[in-house]
């Protein structure tokens, strides 16, 4: 595989600044081994000490750098398998994929897992439910094995059956009219209360998860009190107390894919702010295709023709922050996750960086990225830097407390004990 070190044997990590993904202070002087695509050990490293090592332990000097988790994002799409090989390339080793097909998603999950492939872990939420004429019934792919629309409690839950039968471990529901960013278009249907009750309680009792995508208040509320385990988007309206309650004690996850929002209220500004990083428009950054299509003025002006109400998303912004920093305070976990269709890998930095716009510490940001993540997908075996843990990280080259937007200034991303990218520099 192009980009591809193994890491045989025993590889110690000396020197870097280690951020462990608990949200715990950073390790500084940290000594990180790995063995079997597994993390041996994390320690401190103090200038002076030399901590014993494995006889035959490959040391690899990460002074000057530091070391995180693998990003995680726990909300996101893929048109092509070039999006994937892009999360990989940009930090993301673990990915929610919202996917129609159950069996598809389930061959593409196999595929991922394989050594040596240029994509990270899939994990599908699979299929997407909808109803007949509603979002994601708009010309989307139907699943060849499973009633994607179900039309009555009973037809819900043999669907259900049918998608855990495939393989499936999470399914997704759409609750949404999409009025908020489609106005003055007609609303299109939704997905019925006793319908919705059905796919989310059989799935209960199939031991599956559920994302729920409900961006508005009463199909969030709606989503929770039928069994959501992870609101798929933020809400747009100031949450109520009583919901928030629920979401505490169910344990369910607050995906707020800020970014979403921030790219649907004003796509030609979201764009000039995420390109006037150059870590993303110089050597080693997007491609010159992939800029001038992002620059080009039908890019910005065809999705104010598809979601004519970003209006009322651009009034929504302050609220949809507001929640992010209440439910932080009120402890209701929140897993990052992006949505983006548009700059793959890339949109977790831009995710984390909202987040610190909205009040959050880089550390907090970077957490959501990576525990939490982890946790929203039921994943013990990553998202932290741990002994026993998968040795899934990145080294940089800035410093991600100083700005989050750091986690982009890669020099190494490790998926399972391999560097699968970037390439590594040739030898002299």
């Amino acid at each position: 595989m192009k980009g591809v070190l193994l890491l045989a044997g025993t590889v110690a990590f000396r020197g870097a600044v280690l951020l462990d993904g608990t949200g715990a202070p950073p390790v500084p002087d940290a000594l990180l081994v790995v063995r079997d695509g597994r993390v041996l050990s994390v320690a401190n490293e103090p200038p002076g000490v030399r901590a014993a090592l494995p006889e035959g332990t490959r040391v690899v000097d990460a002074s000057g750098r530091w070391i995180i988790p693998g990003l995680i994002d726990a909300h996101v799409h893929a048109e092509t398998d070039r999006d994937l090989a892009a999360m990989l390339r940009w930090g993301v080793t673990t990915v929610r994929l919202m996917a129609e097909d159950v069996a598809a998603a389930r061959a593409l999950a196999q595929r991922a897992a394989q050594p040596g492939a240029e994509m990270p872990d899939v994990f599908p939420a699979a299929p997407i439910f909808t109803t007949p004429g509603g979002w994601w019934d708009q010309g989307q792919p139907p699943d060849a094995n499973v009633d994607r629309r179900p039309a009555s409690p009973a037809a819900a839950r043999a669907s259900v059956r049918a998608a855990k039968a495939l393989g499936s471990a999470e399914i997704k529901v759409m609750l949404d009219d999409m009025a908020w960013c489609r106005a003055p278009r007609p609303p299109l249907p939704k997905v019925r209360p006793d319908v919705l009750e059905a796919l989310l309680s059989e799935a209960r009792a199939q031991g599956l998860r559920a994302s729920v995508h409900a961006p508005t208040l009463a199909d969030a509320r709606a989503a929770v009190a039928a069994g959501a385990t992870a609101l798929a988007h933020g809400v747009l309206e100031p949450m109520d107390a009583a919901t928030v309650a629920a979401m505490k004690r169910r344990g369910v996850f607050y995906i707020p894919t800020l970014g979403v929002f921030e790219f649907l209220a004003d796509t030609r500004r979201f764009v000039d702010t995420v390109l006037a990083d150059p870590v993303l428009t110089g050597p080693g950054g997007l491609d010159p295709e992939t800029l001038a299509r992002y620059r080009s003025r039908a890019y910005s002006d065809g999705y104010r023709e598809r979601y004519p109400n970003f209006a009322n998303v651009t009034r929504s912004l302050p609220g949809l922050q507001e929640n992010l920093r209440r439910l932080r305070a009120t402890g209701v976990p929140v897993a990052l996750g992006t949505d983006m269709w548009a700059f793959p890998g890339v949109g977790v930095s831009i995710e984390m960086d909202l987040y610190v716009r909205a009040g959050w510490t880089p550390l907090e940001a970077i957490r959501a990225a990576t525990q939490a993540a982890a946790r929203s997908l039921a994943l013990d075996d990553r998202g932290t830097l741990a002994p026993g843990k998968r040795a899934d990280f990145l080294l940089l080259s800035g410093d991600p407390l100083a700005d989050v937007r750091n986690v982009r200034r890669i020099d190494g991303v490790y998926k399972a004990g391999e560097r699968v990218g970037p390439p590594a520099p040739a030898a002299p």
